[in-house]
């Protein structure tokens, strides 16, 4: 029989889980954005380069592999919440099996990430990138598990010491040898830890998990995660596709500094990954109770608190850009900041959040399925002939199209599937005026930015944030944006506390 948690405590509120959950890769996100800031002034910029690509490898095969079955834990733990040590044990099982494949293949044909890269740097790492493929996929699930379970303590644990052991690992490897190989090593020992840690969470929650193990209900689970795996597939590689084309096309020393242009911005996406985290559970237990109207309730509320957050983060980003890039990743690298000037756009498209509805909704597969072939035909065909005219700034602008229009598409059939009428338009009156008063601070900031040297990156960058922040705070209190009580120092302890105390009721390990 199952394991089943011996407490009832009802899960802490989406905006409590949410918190937590930001908060915790916000401190991982600080560390996480010091290690490229450190590599690209320790290793030589080709060097840096071929380190991005064994890493996009290994991520994209990594995502590939997993095709959505690690994703089916917020559809199943919520609904079925003690059997969450089946789930996971279904979830290693198929990790585990299809992590071999990318293994066996980088092992008998080590040429293929020469095809891949045009170059013969990643050949003689080919085992090693393979057993580290497979190790992730175990890994990964060290997050979506406890998450799943809205566990919020756990998995706030959980992610920030994974996170400081991988950054302290790798930052150590490659201080000490400096080379693309101890890296890869650093990495696969962080990995390990972090599955050792998984193992060790899911025996505490559901003891001897590994011996309840049901065919009828992999089964089950599969055929769920599978159609969704297929569009999630596609997605990732549209996502990791340009950088095949430009690393290919314009060798590693050029992929360096076009995929420093595509730098993740923590703050602004930790935000979007710990609510669309969130989202997917609440969603998925209000589709199963059929209350649409709900739905489109909470999604609004979320984007209007997602946009509040987002949006004066963008504008900071959208004036200073080039300044931080220079800051951060020195004048080697200027050139990657156009890059991230056009590769941050994609962030306010986070503010739709559609795939918590595309997760709750089975019906919505083949739209998806058939919508994001056909982007991803397109984009396939566009990359070279772009690339060949217009360089790295035309690969970005392109897939930055691509995305676009295919999140929007989909945005529109999530949002006639949950029922949602043009009245509906006014739940989202917060992130329209969010939008109006960022773009206010926005043209400020510029105003000013201009008017200091260009040689004082530090002092250029603080005004940009002084600026956005003088005029968005105010507007934010007096129009009373999501977020606005908790910009008094009163409202903001009264907020601590009844979070702290009720994610200390919330507290579901077993006895």
């Amino acid at each position: 029989m199952p394991a089943t948690p011996t407490t009832t405590n009802p899960p802490p509120r989406l905006a409590v889980q949410a918190f937590w959950l930001t908060a915790s890769k916000a401190f991982a996100a600080l560390l996480s954005i010091s290690l490229p800031v450190l590599l690209v002034r320790i290793m030589p910029q080709t060097e840096y380069g071929i380190f991005k690509e064994a890493f996009l490898f290994v991520a994209t095969a990594t995502n590939v592999a997993t095709f959505g079955m690690g994703m089916s834990a917020f559809y199943f733990i919520p609904r079925q919440p003690e059997r969450g040590g089946q789930i996971a044990l279904n979830i290693l099982l198929y990790n585990l099996i299809v992590g071999w494949i990318p293994l066996v293949v980088v092992v008998a044909y080590p040429q293929i990430l020469r095809t891949l890269f045009r170059t013969r740097d990643l050949e003689p790492l080919a085992v090693l990138l393979g057993v580290l493929v497979l190790v992730t996929l175990t890994s990964s699930l060290v997050q979506q598990i406890p998450t799943a379970m809205q566990d919020v303590r756990s998995s706030t644990a959980l992610i920030v010491g994974t996170q400081v052991v991988r950054i302290v690992l790798i930052a150590a490897a490659a201080l000490l040898f400096g080379s693309v190989k101890s890296i890869i090593g650093a990495a696969l020992v962080s990995q390990l830890l972090s599955a050792a840690a998984l193992f060790w969470y899911l025996d505490m929650k559901f003891p001897a998990f590994w011996r309840q193990f049901e065919w009828g209900f992999f089964k089950e689970q599969l055929s769920y995660a599978l159609p969704y795996g297929a569009f999630g597939m596609l997605w990732v590689i549209q996502k990791d596709l340009d950088n095949y084309f430009v690393s290919a096309k314009l060798g590693p020393t050029n992929y360096a500094i076009y995929a420093v242009g595509w730098v993740d911005v923590p703050l602004l996406t930790l935000a979007l990954e710990s609510i669309v985290s969130v989202m997917i559970v609440r969603i998925s237990a209000l589709q199963q109770e059929d209350r649409k109207a709900e739905i489109r309730a909470v999604t609004a509320s979320a984007s209007n608190r997602l946009a509040a957050i987002e949006f004066p983060l963008f504008a900071m980003l959208l004036v200073g850009g080039h300044d931080l890039i220079v800051l951060l990743f020195t004048r080697a690298y200027e050139q990657s900041a156009n890059i991230f000037l056009i590769s941050i756009l994609l962030l306010l498209l986070g503010v739709l959040l559609v795939d918590p509805v595309v997760r709750a909704f089975k019906e919505l597969r083949s739209f998806v399925l058939i919508t994001r072939s056909v982007t991803f035909v397109g984009l396939f065909c566009g990359l070279l002939p772009v690339i060949r005219h217009f360089g790295m700034i035309g690969a970005a602008a392109l897939a930055v199209a691509a995305r676009v229009v295919e999140h929007l598409l989909i945005a529109w059939k999530a949002a006639k599937t949950v029922g949602m009428t043009f009245r509906d338009i006014r739940l989202y009156t917060p992130t329209f005026e969010a939008a109006g008063v960022t773009a206010l601070a926005a043209i400020v900031a510029f105003a000013v930015r201009n008017q200091i040297d260009p040689n004082w990156l530090v002092g250029r960058i603080v005004a940009v944030g002084l600026c956005v922040s003088v005029v968005y705070l105010p507007a934010m209190h007096l129009l009373q944006l999501p977020g606005w009580e908790v910009t008094s120092p009163r409202r903001l302890r009264s907020w601590l506390d009844t979070t702290l105390k009720e994610l200390k009721r919330s507290d579901t390990s077993p006895n």
